[in-house]
């Protein structure tokens, strides 16, 4: 029992308390191998299945709360999806590869996640792709994106993915034009925000940077 807790003990400091990211006390190297791509297999799919469901969280509860006078979101012209979509995609490709900067190695995890976080973020124009009216961008929102990352550190508990979102959310703002309900579901006031797009930019790259910077190990506790 005192070996196995003296060599438990070393991976436990490192990852600060958990041991998700300790290698098997007996297991070979491909087998580590093959349990951390499992773990972040997991990491991706948890942070994808948040991040989409509060955005359609935000959407239904748009429906109902929304003055009617609000309720005039229309899907993008179908013609302009592709090149729009492309854009975004090319975006959080290139602030996944900040992250992989900023830490001198890939990181295949956060390189795929942040673009897809930047494309799920439009699963807000369901209802009208469905023909129903409903506010614009309802989970374009700072309440959004605040409530999103806090379920993140209940469930997840990393900090990098934590950050990772913030700067998908603020790479899909940069992207977009036209108005904003920034308070939804609070407030459906809308407001052009384009002046701040260069703003929202730069906030993307800050915490891509950030989630660079961020120890990647899970905390002590996390379901993934």
């Amino acid at each position: 029992m005192r070996a196995a807790s003296e060599r438990v003990a070393p991976a436990d400091a490192e990852t600060g308390g958990s041991i998700l990211d300790a290698p098997p006390l007996n297991g070979s190297k491909g087998h580590t191998t093959r349990h951390r791509l499992s773990r972040e297999v997991r990491v991706f799919v948890a942070a994808c299945v948040v991040y989409g469901a509060m955005v359609l969280l935000f959407t239904l509860i748009s429906l109902f709360t929304a003055p009617k006078g609000s309720q005039t979101g229309t899907f993008r012209p179908v013609a302009t999806i592709p090149s729009h979509e492309l854009l975004l995609v090319l975006l959080g490709l290139g602030l996944g590869l900040a992250i992989s900067a900023v830490r001198w190695k890939p990181d295949l995890t956060l390189l795929v996640l942040v673009p897809a976080l930047v494309v799920l973020t439009d699963l807000d124009h369901l209802p009208s792709y469905f023909g129903l009216a409903q506010p614009i961008r309802p989970a374009h929102s700072i309440i959004f994106i605040v409530c999103t990352v806090a379920l993140m550190a209940t469930v997840i508990r990393r900090k990098d993915v934590e950050l990772a979102s913030l700067s998908a959310f603020f790479a899909h703002l940069s992207i977009d034009t036209g108005v904003f309900p920034p308070f939804s579901p609070v407030s459906f006031h809308y407001y052009d925000l384009g002046e701040f797009r260069a703003a929202f930019l730069l906030a993307a790259f800050v915490f891509a940077v950030a989630a660079g910077l961020a120890v990647r190990h899970d905390r002590h506790g996390a379901v993934v």
